[in-house]
Formats: C-alpha cells, sequence, structure tokens
C-alpha cells in the first residue's frame, strides 16, 4: 500500500499510487482516476504527474477524496503539493514547516531530520571541520571563540553533541574529535533541497558580515556583470561546479589544517531573457 507520508515530492507519489491501483485493479485508467476526482479532463491528472500541470486547492481536495486519505493524510497531501510548487525560500520554509509538524507524531524520521538539525544553524558544518584539527581539550568556550563570528560555550558545546549523535565524528585514540567521512554530500530530493537553500542563505549572510569582521587580505571578495548565451551560461555553470569539485579535493588531501574557510559561490541571472520577453 502506497503511504503519503513516505514521500516528499507528491508527483512520485501519485505516480506510484496510480502503478499500485493499476497492478491491483487491471481498469483502473487515468479516466478513472479523473472521475472520482471530479475532474473532467482525462488526462489531467497525467500531465500533473508529468510535472506540465500543478493542483489547485480545489483538485488537491478532489484527488485526495478519491485517494481516500484520512483527515492527516489529506493536510499532509495537501501540504506537500502547496511544498513543492511554491516559488520562494518563504513559501517553501512555511510548508515545510507544516509538513514537519503533521508527521511528527507518524515517524518524523523519515523526513530527514538529522540533515535537518545539522543544516539548520551555519556553525554545526564549521565546528565538524574545526574539532578534526584544533584541540580544544574540552574547553568549548575556547572552541567557541575559535569561530568567527564567536559562538557560546553552551551553543559550542551542543553543536559537538549533535555531530557526535549524527555520527559525524568520533572520538579518536588520543581524546581528540575526528571525521567519520571527508565529505558529506546531500541527495537533492525537494526536502532536502530547502534544506540546503536555507543553509546556503545563511553562509551568504555570513559572507556579508565578513566585509566588516574580516581583514581584506584574508577574504576574496569579487563580482562580475556579463552577458552570454544560454548554451554559455550552461558550460560556465559547468565548469564553477567543476572548480568546486577540485577545491573539495584539495581539501581532502591537506593532512595538516589550520584554519576552516567558507567559499559561496553565486552565479544568477540579472535580467530576463530576450526570447521570453
Amino acid at each position: 500500500m502506497v503511504k503519503v507520508f513516505e514521500y516528499q515530492d507528491y508527483r512520485e507519489y501519485l505516480k506510484a499510487y496510480y502503478e499500485d491501483q493499476k497492478a491491483t485493479t487491471k481498469s483502473f485508467s487515468y479516466r478513472l482516476f479523473s472521475k472520482k476526482a471530479n475532474i473532467n479532463t482525462s488526462s489531467f491528472l497525467y500531465h500533473v504527474i508529468q510535472g506540465k500541470k500543478n493542483l489547485t486547492k480545489n483538485s488537491i481536495i478532489n484527488v485526495s477524496r478519491a485517494i481516500g486519505h484520512t483527515r492527516d493524510e489529506s493536510e499532509y497531501f495537501e501540504n506537500l503539493v502547496f511544498f513543492n510548487q511554491a516559488k520562494t525560500i518563504v513559501e517553501k520554509t512555511h510548508y515545510y514547516s507544516k509538513l514537519i509538524e503533521i508527521k511528527r507524531p507518524i515517524n518524523i524520521e523519515s523526513i530527514e531530520k538529522s540533515k535537518y538539525e545539522f543544516y539548520k544553524e551555519w556553525y554545526h558544518s564549521v565546528l565538524r571541520e574545526a574539532v578534526s584539527f584544533f584541540k580544544f581539550n574540552e574547553d568549548y568556550t575556547a572552541l567557541g571563540k575559535f569561530l568567527i563570528p564567536q559562538i557560546s560555550e553552551k551553543d559550542a558545546k551542543s553543536s559537538v553533541q549533535l555531530l557526535e549523535k549524527l555520527e559525524f565524528i568520533i572520538r579518536d585514540e588520543h581524546g581528540g574529535y575526528k571525521q567519520t567521512n571527508n565529505l558529506i554530500n546531500a541527495k537533492p530530493n525537494p526536502i532536502e533541497a530547502l534544506i540546503a537553500q536555507t543553509h546556503q542563505i545563511k553562509m551568504a549572510e555570513l559572507g556579508i558580515k565578513a566585509y566588516d569582521s574580516t581583514a581584506i587580505h584574508e577574504r576574496l571578495s569579487t563580482s562580475t556583470t556579463f552577458s552570454i548565451s544560454e548554451k554559455t551560461y550552461r558550460l560556465i555553470l559547468l565548469k564553477a561546479r567543476e572548480f568546486r569539485r577540485d577545491v573539495m579535493e584539495l581539501a581532502k588531501i591537506d593532512n595538516d589544517p589550520e584554519r576552516v574557510y567558507q567559499m559561496n559561490i553565486n552565479l544568477f541571472p540579472v535580467s530576463r531573457s530576450v526570447k521570453n520577453v
């Protein structure tokens, strides 16, 4: 049986539901599904699943009723649709919070709570790097002051405890800490994409603060504005990703770290395309 709580993309859920129904009832079709959902166009739900059309508030209610959702399932499905169709981070965060609250009594772990906790504060990722080479000897005040900007003793201690709980760091033979893996890679499903974007926003905010907190010779701040074709834009994106991977490889093989650094790469359009005007 297909359970809506196990999905983070409503289109994937509807596809799985349709395939499950088709496997058990040969006569089940998009026409029958649409009829049960009080939708006149027989191909509408097919196009929704394909990502070519979106669900409205009324169609969400009708589809949910056709599937036979319970009250909690219906509420989760509705917010999942709005989350997937949201256009801004503010909207996505709003509906994500609702998904968390609805799912909490059932099984919050499958919404990747661990990754949510890790990316919730900017300093978790920084401390994951710092404790691997900074010997603070349980002095969490010193550890907090090691960061830029500084964090409290309480936050530093809680962060290290979280990193241990998530098994991102473990004790070494000398009583210090080491990383369980050099690199962390989040899967790009919709929930994790939101979490990663929120984390990136916080890191971008740190970049702005660095103008005041970090000497100019210790930071690189530059911007370039240019006009190019879509084809060249895609090529630049590819090269930017390759450069990031090269940087990560350099960091991975460095066995004598002295400091934690944050690199933000932003590339985005600041005008419309002439093809869409």
